[in-house]
C-alpha cells in the first residue's frame, strides 16, 4: 500500500512539472498587438500599457513613447523595465535613456514617458514594468533587428 502511494505521488509530481513546462511554453508568444488610441497607433496591452514606436530595432536603438493606464497612484512616479529573452533567466535593461517620472496625459492615461531602447538580438522578449519599485504588468514582444 505504501509503495502504491509513493508511486502515485511520484506520478502526480511528474505530471505537475510537465504541466508547468507546457504553460510556460504557451505564454511565450507575442502578447503586444497593435491598437489605436486617441494618441495614435500603439502596441502593447490595450487599457494597461501602450507603446508608440517600432518593434524593429536598428543597431542604434529605437525611440518608444510609453503610456500607462491604471489609476492616479502611478502618476509622478519613477519606472523601470526588465527584459527577459526567451530561454534565458537573466534580465537586461533595454532602456538607454528615459524620462525618469511618469507624467499623466489626458483623462485616461495616468503616466507616459519617452525612452530609447536597445535589444542585443531579435527574438521574443518578456518586458516586466515596475512603477515606483512595484511590479505593474508584463507583456511579450517580438523584437526584430534591422
Amino acid at each position: 500500500m505504501q509503495k502504491r502511494f509513493m508511486l502515485l505521488l511520484i506520478v502526480f509530481a511528474l505530471t505537475a512539472c510537465q504541466s508547468e513546462k507546457t504553460v510556460q511554453v504557451e505564454k511565450w508568444k507575442d502578447t503586444s498587438p497593435v491598437f489605436t488610441s486617441e494618441y495614435g497607433e500603439m502596441f502593447g496591452k490595450e487599457g494597461r500599457i501602450g507603446i508608440i514606436g517600432s518593434k524593429a530595432i536598428t543597431e542604434n536603438g529605437q525611440k518608444w513613447m510609453w503610456h500607462f493606464w491604471g489609476d492616479d497612484a502611478i502618476s509622478d512616479k519613477g519606472w523601470e523595465v526588465k527584459a527577459f529573452r526567451h530561454g534565458e533567466e537573466e534580465p537586461i535593461n533595454p532602456v538607454t535613456f528615459k524620462d525618469e517620472i511618469l507624467i499623466p496625459r489626458g483623462d485616461e492615461i495616468h503616466g507616459h514617458a519617452r525612452s530609447g531602447i536597445l535589444f542585443p538580438e531579435s527574438g521574443l522578449w518578456k518586458l516586466k514594468v515596475y512603477i515606483d519599485g512595484e511590479f505593474f504588468d508584463e507583456m511579450v514582444v517580438g523584437i526584430e533587428q534591422e
